[in-house]
């Protein structure tokens, strides 16, 4: 699962350029748009915590 989150981190990061273009069509509201990056980054931040929280148990 670790190794998901690092390769989809990573493929994310290569493709910041044409994955911005797509997210300012998709939210043109610059707003709405870093709510939505936000609440992905949390989601990234929630499961990872969750699994250093598992694997510290």
């Amino acid at each position: 699962m670790s190794h998901i989150l690092i390769v989809a981190l990573v493929v994310a990061f290569l493709f910041r350029k044409p994955l911005g273009r797509l997210l300012a069509k998709q939210f043109p509201d610059r707003q709405k748009r870093q709510q939505v990056l936000g609440i992905v980054i949390a989601g990234f931040l929630l499961v990872i915590g969750m699994r250093l929280l598992a694997l510290f148990w």
